[in-house]
């Protein structure tokens, strides 16, 4: 689709409505995602484009209910068409106006995600309950809710908050104090925050209609002719704030931050007026560059992996960061660099492959729009910022999208960035290696072996939710799941941490294993098993195997069976039973999975470059 001439809506609605026609999908599809992600459509235009992807007959990658204490039927096609470029086919089951509970307990398909929108009519109603009382109505009320969600484990739950439009006849100063309707939506919130399950995510609706204006956000018409409080612009506001806790809840947030140099880290370019004459700090646009890094450095500290892609000579291109005392960012800050003249979309492409990431956790910041188009162009998994012209306008950019939203944060987290510049030290060290055995055997790695306990299971609920390359099974796991899996008579539960002379990697292997009850034989079942994309290669997957035979034969079981399950990531671990001297055995050809065996009386332990400690033994 061509942008060089003037975007007419009306006219591209006609030429989808004639593609469809003829029955060209592919191709109306096509045109659909380029308007979307270019930002092309208005509020009605995405509502436009949700209803006709229905007439598309795209097989759904994620089943939504959405259930809400107003009307949502404005809601689901603006959903719709804005998942679409962010990888998601949406089938959303919606209900009747303030009919939640009824149709929690008919729902009959499986729901990946529950999304509930509350209304603040009944807490606002005066009544002869005190406001107290309508609260812990309201708050007994979700939490009802929760509960039936929660009976299938898998399904994750997004809870909008409540809100308040005006201050009421009080005014503001009273509304906000004691039993105030704000004060007491305040609280409400705030209760609802506290009691949620661990694994929802709530929508803190308050603040997201304040960051766009309440007068913007609400439409007082629109509600009392159809019992839809939001204004069209609303609309699309919530919509990308839920499309935000759906990615947040199901695969996680985003890892990498792509960042470009010139005009984006600092103005002016960097070949030209060396490494001192940037404009960083001195002057209002220098402030806004300045501003920016130090968002991109408190993401760094909060988890998120860092990485430069510029068009520029190298040294140029490092000298800002070891000469000028004006920079907030270091190298060490990144984990990987490249500075070059090819196109960016293939220096990420090594960026990815040197991180073992897949190219869907990248995020891309870059001034120019050329580059950009390249990226999103070439590389459609890749989340490509669409640029203000002003740096003071950058940081707000890249919150926007809300592509670093966490519900939990762990220690892990926290160190994530030095993990990975461990692991550019790695890579730079292995080539001064003649054989990959040579390098595994400098590395000194030890692993610490333990059974699961409560200080790990925040971590491993985390890496069950969000590990996807090296998983046998891909099952996500809640926290309760996993404490009634480990509670079961003679389960296994191993979590494995490593370190190497470069630093630690910290915990990034879980077995959840249960005994067979329906055979004789001491059959173990591997539940679970997966591992971090960062320690592939390592070995590390065999010392843990070694101490599972170890502790599967003290507990008497006398065969070990595990399943893979391949989906479009996990390849990496097709093979790995097999290599541990597992033999195939029975299919599942409803999953396409494969089931292997292992006889421990004659298993032996297979070779690890992995030494344990004390813990494993």
């Amino acid at each position: 689709m061509s942008t060089s001439v003037p975007f007419e809506q009306k006219a591209f609605f006609k030429s989808c409505r004639q593609l469809v026609k003829q029955k060209k999908n592919i191709d109306a599809l096509t045109e659909l995602k380029q308007a979307i992600h270019q930002n092309l459509l208005d509020a009605g235009g995405l509502s436009q484009a949700g209803r006709l992807l229905e007439k598309l007959n795209l097989s759904s990658n994620l089943n939504i209910a959405l259930l809400g204490q107003f009307t949502t039927s404005y809601l689901s096609p603006v959903l719709k068409a804005m998942a679409l470029p962010q990888g998601h086919v949406l089938s959303i089951v919606e209900e009747s106006y303030d009919n939640v509970m009824q149709s929690l307990l008919t729902l009959e398909q499986t729901i990946d995600v529950v999304i509930l929108l509350p209304w603040h009519q009944r807490l606002m109603m005066q009544s002869s309950r005190s406001p107290q009382q309508r609260l812990e109505e309201e708050l007994s009320f979700w939490q009802q809710a929760w509960q039936l969600i929660s009976k299938n484990s898998n399904t994750r739950i997004i809870q909008v908050g409540y809100d308040w439009i005006d201050a009421g006849a009080a005014g503001q100063f009273l509304a906000g104090q004691g039993d105030g309707d704000i004060s007491l939506i305040r609280q409400l919130n705030q209760k609802i925050r506290s009691k949620l399950p661990e694994s929802a995510y709530f929508i803190d609706l308050e603040q997201v209609s304040g960051h766009l204006g309440r007068q913007q956000f609400y439409d007082a018409r629109s509600y009392h002719w159809t019992k839809q409080p939001l204004s069209e612009q609303g609309v699309i506001h919530l919509s990308k704030v839920i499309l935000a806790g759906i990615r947040t809840s199901i695969i996680g947030p985003k890892k990498v931050l792509v960042l470009d140099l010139d005009n984006t880290l600092w103005g002016g370019v960097v070949g030209e007026k060396g490494a001192h004459g940037i404009e960083l700090g001195d002057n209002p646009t220098g402030e806004a560059f300045k501003n920016f890094q130090l968002l991109a450095k408190q993401l760094r500290d909060n988890g998120c992996v860092l990485a430069i892609c510029s068009k520029n000579n190298d040294a140029d291109a490092r000298e800002p960061f070891e000469t000028n005392p004006d920079m907030i960012l270091k190298l060490d800050d990144f984990a990987a660099f490249k500075a070059g003249w090819g196109p960016k979309s293939e220096a990420i492409k090594q960026i990815a492959l040197e991180l073992k990431l897949g190219l869907d956790s990248f995020v891309f910041f870059d001034d120019s729009k050329a580059e950009q188009e390249e990226v999103r162009m070439a590389l459609p998994e890749v989340s490509v910022i669409d640029t203000p012209e002003d740096p003071s306008d950058f940081r707000q950019a890249l919150l926007d999208g809300l592509w670093f939203e966490s519900i939990q944060r762990t220690l892990e987290d926290s160190q994530r960035a030095q993990h990975y510049q461990h692991e550019r030290q790695r890579v730079e060290s292995q080539s001064t290696f003649n054989s990959i055995e040579d390098y595994l055997v400098s590395l000194t790695m030890t692993a610490d072996i333990r059974e699961l306990n409560n200080d790990d299971i925040d971590r491993v609920v985390q890496l069950l939710g969000k590990t996807n390359q090296f998983n046998l099974t891909t099952r996500r796991h809640s926290r309760e799941d996993v404490m009634s899996l480990i509670s079961q008579p003679e389960s296994i539960g191993l979590t494995a941490r490593l370190t190497d002379k470069f630093g630690d990697y910290g915990l990034v292997s879980v077995i959840l294993a249960t005994k067979d009850t329906s055979r004789e034989d001491a059959t173990l079942i591997i539940d679970s098993w997966l591992m971090s994309c960062r320690t592939i290669s390592r070995t590390l997957e065999h010392h843990l195997f070694n101490q599972l035979l170890s502790v599967a034969k003290a507990n008497n079981f006398k065969r070990i069976v595990g399943e893979y399950i391949p989906t479009q990531k996990n390849v990496l671990a097709k093979n790995l039973f097999s290599e541990l001297g597992c033999t195939p055995i029975d299919k599942n050809t409803q999953r396409d999975s494969q089931w292997f065996e292992l006889d421990l009386d004659s298993a032996t332990n297979v070779t690890t470059f992995v030494n344990s400690t004390d813990n494993d033994d």
